[in-house]
């Protein structure tokens, strides 16, 4: 008897961003674990650090986070070459049933400022409001400008607090839907 995924779906959507290239962003399954490694291992230095503020954590963790993701309180969105390949990744992650995710996002160096990591944050919002998350929050490292114009381009901003090194934003993703 075939089994059911439990998970609600996520439709397949075809992006194409400023310079012409194109990939499908879908959500990430644990199918995509080799995918997902194989990106971390291309990733440029400097933008792991900034995505995970300090080293990453082992690969085996995070296929065991994509693994153990249920599509309502932890759900990944990948954007995949028509070869296959992983070249961004946006998600977020929540504890309980609150209306409330954390988010983050990573995109591949030679795919940055052309609208990727948007239209990635931009899909996950549209999704994350389907299982009844209505803010995101980051926490970054300060001087990651490029996140933080990134986040504030894809929802309304409620709060930015910075100490320490760290900057904390809570994004609104309601406000555009009643605005407009």
């Amino acid at each position: 008897m075939p089994t059911t995924d439990p998970r609600p779906s996520v439709r397949a959507v075809r992006v194409t961003i400023a310079d012409g290239r194109a990939v499908t962003v879908r959500e990430l399954l644990p199918d995509d674990a080799g995918a997902l490694v194989a990106a971390v291992e291309a990733a440029d230095p400097v933008d792991l650090r900034r995505r995970f503020m300090g080293c990453p954590p082992p690969a085996s963790v995070l296929v065991e986070r994509l693994q153990a993701a249920d599509g309502v309180h932890n759900l990944g969105l990948g954007a995949f070459t028509d070869e296959g390949e992983l070249v961004g990744v946006a998600q977020f992650d929540r504890d309980d049933d609150r209306p409330t995710a954390e988010v983050a996002i990573e995109v591949q160096k030679g795919w940055q400022n052309q609208g990727l990591g948007t239209a990635l944050l931009a899909r996950l919002a549209e999704v994350a409001l389907t299982r009844g998350v209505h803010h995101f929050t980051a926490t970054f490292l300060a001087d990651n400008m490029p996140l933080r114009k990134l986040l504030r381009d894809v929802a309304s901003l409620v709060t930015t607090t910075y100490g320490q090194g760290e900057g904390h934003i809570d994004l609104d993703l309601d406000a555009d839907r009643r605005d407009g």
